[in-house]
């Protein structure tokens, strides 16, 4: 009981700071229409999805036109030729890629612009949420499971850590110090942003993708994935492939989202369905070993950065409390919070 009403309270928080952050000065903006449609497309199995309809989604945007062209024209998939259209651009990537890539591309440019913080950059973020999505999207293949769609993980593992980007998009220096805490103490980042922020960057993240009108599913696999075992029984499951696909992430070294302290595969929620193919040993080192390979291969090409090449500081890091981020918050005066002060929540929104 005790612990349904702390949860309850950090629901409840989430709520209201994602509620200030969707009506603050900097605000993340309500999905566009095509928005929408792009990442429903990324949901579906990919011999149901229509290359002309893609196509037309794509076209009347440049910036998705001229990216998915620069993509077909990389060292990576260069052919002989050089690609100028669309289709043939679609067709030398493959149909999944091209989809995985503009939801990438998208969700890049349509949030709004992060500050570098020592610890978090835009585009090593971007790169550890790639890295989780393609490893989530693999996890569902049928020959693994057939509960959950390789497309949902994907979207899942995508915006996983979309609410550590909030915080630190809107209140930087109060996430600087938890990110700060986390290296310090050697702790999970989301225990530390509960125990400052009185809620979790999930949790936020849950209540942001609700507001975009986003699958249950893929809500609550964000929402629940460092904790599976709490999630609604009906999506424990998707809860537990974007936990093992976050962990994959981890090991792949490509990026970085400013989390602390991982667990290993062996304590994952996958690990301990006896059920389940990956709870073997065997079968999840073959299959984190191919996805690993996968990841190498291709992230320099699409996120620009490659394993064990995290940008690194020109400084040393700092101890806890030292003033040397570059970017501040609304409120640069305030401290950190402690549980349930929701009018200091709101006042980081004035």
């Amino acid at each position: 009981m005790k612990v349904l009403e702390e949860h309850k309270k950090e629901e409840l928080l989430a709520k209201e700071i994602t509620f200030n952050i969707l009506n603050s000065d900097i605000k993340v903006p309500p999905m566009p229409s095509n928005g929408s449609k792009i990442m429903a497309m990324a949901q579906k199995p990919m011999e149901k999805i229509d290359i002309t309809e893609f196509c037309k989604l794509i076209e009347p945007d440049p910036g998705l036109f001229s990216m998915v062209l620069q993509l077909a024209n990389s060292p990576f998939f260069r052919g002989v030729d050089e690609i100028v259209s669309l289709r043939a651009a679609i067709t030398r990537i493959g149909l999944q890629e091209a989809i995985n890539s503009v939801n990438l591309y998208f969700l890049q440019r349509f949030l709004p612009n992060l500050s570098e913080l020592h610890g978090f950059s835009a585009k090593n973020y971007w790169a550890s949420s790639w890295a989780c999505a393609m490893a989530g999207r693999r996890l569902g293949h049928p020959n693994l499971t057939m509960n959950v769609l390789p497309g949902e993980l994907y979207i899942a593992g995508l915006l996983h850590g979309i609410g550590k980007l909030i915080l630190a998009i809107h209140h930087s220096r109060e996430f600087f110090l938890c990110i700060e805490k986390a290296r310090i103490f050697e702790q999970p980042l989301h225990t530390v942003l509960l125990d400052e922020f009185g809620t979790t960057d999930n949790l936020i993240a849950s209540k942001l993708m609700a507001s975009w009108n986003l699958p249950a599913s893929i809500c609550n696999a964000v929402e629940f994935y460092q904790d599976p075992n709490s999630a609604p029984e009906e999506y424990r499951e998707i809860a537990g492939f974007t936990q093992f696909a976050y962990r994959i992430a981890a090991m792949s070294k490509i990026g970085n989202n400013g989390d602390g302290i991982l667990m290993d595969l062996e304590s994952t929620w996958i690990s301990e369905q006896a059920g389940n193919p990956l709870s073997k040993k065997e079968s999840q080192d073959v299959v984190v070993k191919e996805i690993l390979t996968s990841l190498e291969e291709r992230s320099e090409s699409i996120t620009g950065v490659s394993p064990n090449k995290e940008e690194a500081p020109s400084e040393s890091k700092p101890s806890l409390g030292q003033q040397r981020h570059p970017a501040t918050s609304h409120n640069p005066g305030s401290k950190c919070p402690k549980k349930g002060l929701i009018g200091w929540i709101k006042s980081l929104f004035r």
